[in-house]
């Protein structure tokens, strides 16, 4: 019984891939174009052909926007878990390393977005504000991004740094959306 089950879920990430692949192969122009100017343009079509808001878009404020949710959701992820992680090493001596600099990584990127979405009505500084954010965030990866997870790390913390690791990952392509916001290089 374990068995057939497996072969469903299996099947059914099969399946969702494919789907997935046919909807990033029918994308819009209005995604595959302000993609195209990324780093990672496949990444960016794929991402937000699965949004059914973003197939709706017709510029590229509302197609960054939607990208920047998805990062706020995977920093959400990892904050919860580590949070959760950090209070049951609470008392139990130095939490790991790796934890730590993961768990100041995700802050610092979690606050970073919720100041860009609870931002004023000032829409072109907000993306300056949070432009400005990625620049430096960019330029010097965090410990978390270059040294974790190491193997002393647990399943948790692993978790946790593949969580922050996704996030960074496309923090790129939402950095190249803004700037064809803000029509600048950076």
């Amino acid at each position: 019984m374990a068995a057939v089950g497996l072969l469903v879920l299996v099947g059914l990430q099969v399946v969702g891939g494919w789907v997935a692949a046919q909807e990033a192969g029918d994308a819009p122009a209005s995604i595959v174009g302000p993609c195209s100017r990324t780093g990672d343009k496949k990444a960016c079509v794929e991402l937000l052909s699965g949004i059914p808001e973003a197939r709706k878009a017709t510029t590229v404020g509302p197609l960054a926007e939607l990208y920047l949710r998805a990062i706020a959701n995977q920093t959400t992820e990892a904050k919860v878990m580590a949070t959760k992680l950090l209070a049951t090493m609470k008392g139990k001596g130095v939490p790991p390393v790796c934890l730590q600099q993961c768990t100041a990584s995700v802050d610092t990127l979690s606050n970073a977005l919720a100041a860009f979405f609870s931002a004023s009505a000032d829409v072109n500084k907000k993306y300056r504000d949070l432009d400005g954010f990625l620049v430096g965030f960019l330029k010097q990866p965090p410990i978390c991004m270059s040294a974790c997870p190491i193997r002393s790390c647990d399943m948790e913390e692993v978790t946790i740094a593949d969580k922050f690791h996704q996030a960074w990952k496309m923090l790129g392509v939402a950095h190249d959306l803004i700037t064809q916001i803000l029509g600048t290089k950076s």
